[in-house]
């Protein structure tokens, strides 16, 4: 196939399930002293669409299944399980609502037909607390291959951050990058598998301090 359209397409009643781990892992270096924690939190999610109008906008609601935190050698249950965000996207993948507010957006899908090795850019917004104006991160996008995985028509996307640089508060300055990839079910438009790595540093020269985390965000379709 020489080119390819990406685009969510959901049906009402459509209902897919997610299997995802984040990883949180922070360093604090304080007057050359390190301090370190990893974060997991295991999870399973599913996305049911109740509604599709006309121009193609889906109303899907997603309810967190089951899922724990595990702090070093503790695990204990995840406590928002159960409860259930309502969305609506459009086609591209473009988050328009959500009844619980986020503090990013989502970057979406472009317009047209896209063959290997095809590039693209969108920038995902940030809100920083006691800043006005959100963080603009803008992330790159290569269509690397299209090809089958475990049976699905899969489109394959690397996503790259290059490292941006802003200034949060007087005296504290952060950096942010990201990399990734993305599989993509071209053919039923929904999303295989996604894993995305985002590095932030933060540093307040006058207190002689740095703080380094790392949050690694896996998600993989396992039931659909």
């Amino acid at each position: 196939m020489d080119s390819i359209y990406l685009e969510y397409k959901s049906k009402k009643g459509d209902i897919v399930t997610y299997g995802s781990m984040i990883e949180n892992k922070q360093s604090i270096i304080e007057k050359g002293q390190i301090k370190s924690n990893i974060t997991k939190i295991q999870f399973v999610m599913s996305q049911e669409t109740t509604d599709v109008d006309s121009s193609g906008i889906s109303t899907v609601d997603v309810t967190i299944k089951s899922g724990v935190v595990i702090s070093g050698e503790q695990s204990v249950p995840l406590p928002n399980t159960g409860q259930k965000i309502t969305m609506k996207m459009k086609k591209n993948g473009e988050i328009i609502y959500t009844s619980v507010p986020v503090d990013f957006s989502q970057p979406s899908f472009p317009e047209g037909a896209k063959k290997k090795k095809d590039i693209w850019t969108s920038i995902s917004k940030i809100n920083i607390k006691g800043k006005s104006e959100p963080l603009e991160l803008n992330y790159r996008y290569i269509l690397w291959d299209i090809s089958k995985y475990k049976g699905m028509d899969s489109a394959e996307i690397k996503v790259s951050c290059p490292e941006t640089s802003s200034e949060i508060q007087e005296g504290v300055n952060q950096k942010i990058s990201a990399t990734g990839s993305t599989l993509f079910d071209y053919v039923r438009g929904r999303l295989i598998k996604s894993e995305v790595e985002t590095n932030t540093t933060v540093e307040v020269p006058q207190n002689d301090l740095v703080v380094k985390t790392r949050v690694s965000v896996k998600l993989e379709l396992i039931k659909n």
